[in-house]
């Protein structure tokens, strides 16, 4: 159960900012009380219209972390949900969640010097790929995320028809470099080692193997990345429909407040 304080503490607004010269929209949710508070840039999941947020979702999902005491900025994605461009699913697309960094420090009583990031299933992707292109983050989250897209491929026919779409028609080189591009597990070594790493994985989850996340944890182990990993037990993919949310929460709120606000 959310507490009140969710509805009464906190607003939730749909925003559009720029990213690469394109309008992209996405949502903005924020304590009403005076800060200065720490921000949290939110990567969502799926692509096109599937695994989008909506109004429902945001103060389900943002405004939850919002009445923690934070600035959370989510992006749509370019080529969704009223966004100009196209959504290009990895590659061009993770500088809409960096361009919310512009848009945060514009906002009143944020403070810049706590930032941290977070992402979900294919927000996960774009999360590694943000640690990927800056250090600047306190700490980050990833929920079920995607770490191989080659070894997706291969267990799930829907997601198969949709890379051949993508780049079908490039040749396999290329292709392969497409994928290696979108899989953590081939750059491990990027990720900045003064960022850790919360992982949160259902072990019932179906869309996104564990697997996923137990193949980047070994890397993760051997680098010495500092990381916690959590395995949510009969967890699936979708925290909200099957309750584990409830867990993942507490994990979550404890990692922010050990890294954002010291509590």
């Amino acid at each position: 159960m959310y507490s009140d304080a969710v509805m009464t503490d906190t607003s939730v607004e749909r925003i559009t900012y720029r990213s690469s010269g394109l309008a992209v929209t996405g949502y903005l949710a924020k304590p009403i009380a005076p800060g200065p508070w720490p921000v949290l840039i939110w990567n969502r999941g799926g692509y096109g219209e599937r695994g989008a947020l909506n109004d429902l979702t945001a103060f389900l999902i943002l405004a939850s972390t919002a009445a923690w005491g934070y600035v959370v900025l989510a992006t749509h994605y370019r080529g969704n949900l009223g966004s100009e461009g196209s959504e290009d699913w990895g590659k061009n697309d993770i500088d809409d969640a960096l361009n919310l960094l512009p848009v945060a420090a514009e906002l009143p009583s944020v403070d810049m010097d706590r930032i941290g990031i977070e992402g979900a299933s294919r927000g996960g992707m774009t999360t590694y790929r943000c640690l990927a292109a800056t250090d600047r983050w306190r700490c980050a989250i990833i929920h079920a995320g995607v770490t191989n897209v080659r070894a997706l491929r291969e267990m799930r026919s829907d997601l198969s028809a949709f890379l051949r779409q993508r780049f079908g028609h490039l040749p396999n080189s290329h292709q392969d470099r497409e994928l290696s591009l979108r899989s953590v597990v081939d750059w491990t070594d990027l990720l900045p080692r003064s960022v850790p790493i919360l992982l949160l994985h259902g072990t019932a989850d179906r869309t996104v193997p564990i697997d996923q996340s137990r193949e980047l944890v070994a890397k993760l182990v051997v680098a010495g990345h500092p990381h916690t990993f959590v395995e949510i037990e009969g967890g699936g993919h979708i925290a909200l429909r099957d309750g584990s949310y409830q867990e993942i929460d507490r994990h979550r709120r404890r990692w922010l407040a050990t890294y954002l606000t010291g509590a």
